[in-house]
């Protein structure tokens, strides 16, 4: 694995139990930690896949994820979505 791999790993996993106990601490948020926790697990994932043509697929079903989120969260703060 390449530095840039490790160092990746090393922030899911630093920002996992900073969720996590965020999480514990703060009752409120704890829902929202929760799936924070999960898609840093599915990003992590990512990093060791070792086939390229699998690798290019979940790259960009994460990619639509974050566009078709960024774009629900716009319409929900622009009050189209109640």
């Amino acid at each position: 694995m390449s530095l840039i791999r490790y160092c990746l790993l090393a922030a899911s996993i630093f920002y996992i139990v900073l969720f996590m106990v965020q999480g514990t601490l703060v009752e409120s948020i704890l829902f929202t930690a929760a799936i924070g926790v999960v898609i840093l697990i599915g990003v992590g994932s990512t990093l060791f896949i070792s086939d390229e043509l699998h690798l290019k697929k979940t790259e960009m079903i994460l990619i639509w994820c974050c566009v078709l989120a960024f774009a629900g969260y716009g319409l929900f703060r622009g009050g189209m979505i109640v």
